[in-house]
């Protein structure tokens, strides 16, 4: 059963410490009165402002950890990178230390690097740190191949970490007027900075040089860059506004509500910000792995004047308007560990004989109310290769419970799923029925369709012997049953749906019911058992099935490993 989980979203009220953050909010153009030429400051667009700002509330300035306000809030003991880091500021290599998030769950795999000895902790979504000293390895990989574009040893993301959290250590004071600069490579001294200047660094320390990679892609895309009207490597990707379309074309966009989905916001992430009464991004930082008193990743940054670079506790009174995370490559292990076998194979589930065409639904933990979904599809020799980009999707308000399915019954390491818990099924399902509002299904599709009309049911009544059934309500007379799901729904979440078999064709009363595939909410947000995505995301789901090659869903707590 699907409806909606009734929580709203809404606007944050900040609490009276933030005064002093609003009247800062107010001068954080960090710009100077214009001058003639070059252009004033690096950084901002909006208007300038004369002076020092007001402080921020002494709660966003307090770094460490906040236990018990956000879901596995334990810290990890601070770690050294395991091989030498090649990259910036080189005399503060001995002192970094970089944590191993906790608020990721309990879905990791360690992996190690037979090239360069270093061992890392994959988490739901790509890299997450260090692996601890004591960790087993869960597979070893000849090298880190595209993960590594300086070849230190050290996967992009932890590369990208260690460069912010050196920016912190050196902790400049912000500050910087219009330079010119060498190309490629070029930057201010090191005893000052912008906001943008600390993200130009973190990445110059994994090999990236955001000046080359900005200056060539202006060219290559005009009208991308429309604010960029000459132009000019000593000051474009030190903007903004400017170097953010950039991260829209190379990076993966993700979430931008650290509540919403807390265990997707990985160390090394770059988070785009509105400090100012004009709307869009004015503000840059990168996630780091540590929690603030908040509950929240602490933000490696560079606020503003009378500020230094530090790690702040920015996310509960800024608003986070783009998150971008550097791509990952495919990982080299062995192909038993990669896609859908090996996930299933950690989750203790076999694939189904003959099926070659998976959904695979990735969770974080038990949990989770958020997952990442992958499309694949087995190749004539066997192989399995993934289809198109991975599909945030939403699962049951309670997270996943382990239900009744081609796998079986349920397992032991999670709970069970039963009627109204709001938790999603875990295990392998097979594919009922597309249904929807319209007549006939989206597009070009082989998979069977059925157009919803205002009697169709689903029946969720344990005590009904049509319980888990579709059914049609009668025009007159009593149903048999006392309770079910409206298919044709005002709200269009059933406008274009899959239904799920799941505690099916022989449905145990009260082991859960109607489980579908369907739309997301406005805005989106968890269900109470199915799970939702945005419309396009199932349209092309829909259209990709065939039922020659027999698609199962199957949805765990685990790492895919692409």
């Amino acid at each position: 059963m699907c409806r909606t989980h009734p929580n709203r979203h809404r606007r944050r009220t900040l609490p009276l410490g933030a005064l002093g953050l609003l009247l800062a909010l107010s001068a954080c153009t960090r710009s100077r009165d214009a001058r003639a030429a070059p252009p004033p400051d690096p950084v901002r667009a909006g208007p300038g402002q004369e002076g020092t700002p007001p402080s921020l509330p002494a709660e966003a300035l307090e770094g460490g950890t906040a236990a018990g306000k956000t879901r596995g809030s334990g810290r990890s003991a601070p770690l050294p990178p395991p091989v030498p880091d090649k990259g910036i500021f080189p005399d503060l290599d001995a002192k970094v230390r970089v944590s191993l998030p906790s608020w990721t769950g309990s879905a990791r795999l360690v992996v190690a690097d037979g090239s360069k000895g270093g061992r890392f902790v994959l988490a739901a979504g790509g890299v997450a740190g260090f692996a601890p000293p004591d960790a087993r390895a869960d597979a070893t990989v000849p090298d880190l191949g595209g993960n590594d574009a300086d070849g230190d040893g050290i996967p992009d993301a932890l590369d990208i970490l260690l460069g912010a959290t050196k920016t912190a250590l050196d902790a400049a004071p912000y500050g910087s007027p219009y330079r010119k600069i060498a190309y490629p490579g070029g930057d201010v001294p090191r005893t000052e900075g912008v906001c943008t200047d600390v993200i130009i660094r973190a990445m110059r320390n994994a090999g990236l040089d955001l000046q080359k990679l900005v200056h060539e892609d202006i060219p290559r895309a005009r009208a991308s860059y429309p604010m960029v009207k000459t132009p000019n490597a000593n000051i474009d990707h030190r903007r903004v506004k400017t170097i953010r379309p950039w991260f829209g074309r190379h990076w993966v966009a993700r979430s931008t509500d650290p509540k919403r989905d807390p265990e997707d916001w990985l160390p090394g992430d770059v988070v785009f910000m509105d400090t100012l009464p004009q709307a869009g991004p004015d503000h840059i930082g990168i996630v780091s792995g540590e929690l603030g008193k908040s509950g929240l990743p602490l933000i490696i940054n560079a606020w503003t004047d009378g500020y230094r670079t530090t790690h702040m506790d920015l996310l509960p009174f800024v608003p986070v308007t783009h998150r971008y995370r550097v791509p990952v490559a495919a990982w080299k292990v062995d192909a038993a560990l990669r896609g859908p076998p090996g996930l299933a194979a950690r989750a203790g589930l076999a694939l189904p004989a003959g099926s070659k065409q998976i959904l695979m639904v990735a969770s974080a933990d038990y949990a989770s109310k958020h997952a990442e979904l992958q499309r694949w599809v087995q190749d004539g020799a066997g192989g399995w290769r993934s289809v198109g980009a991975s599909i945030a999707v939403n699962l049951g308000h309670a997270g996943l419970g382990w239900g009744r399915g081609l796998h079986g019954e349920s397992r032991g390491d999670g709970p069970t799923k039963t009627e109204g818990d709001g938790r999603s099924p875990a295990g392998i399902f097979a594919l009922g029925t597309a249904f929807g509002r319209a007549a006939r299904t989206p597009g070009k599709s082989k998979w069977p369709y059925r157009a919803l009309g205002p009697r169709d049911r689903y029946v969720d009544d344990p005590s009904s012997p049509l319980y888990n059934t579709w059914q049609r309500a009668p025009e007159t007379g009593e149903p048999a049953w006392r309770s079910a799901e409206t298919m044709l729904r005002e709200d269009g979440l059933y406008d274009l749906g899959l239904v799920v078999l799941h505690n099916d064709p022989k449905p145990v009363p009260g082991a859960g019911s109607a489980i579908f595939l369907h739309l997301d909410g406005k805005p989106p947000t968890a269900t109470v058992g199915c799970t939702a995505m945005g419309r396009a995301d199932l349209e092309g789901i829909v259209k990709w099935l065939d039922p020659g090659k027999k698609p199962v869903l199957i949805q765990v707590v685990g790492v895919a490993v692409r």
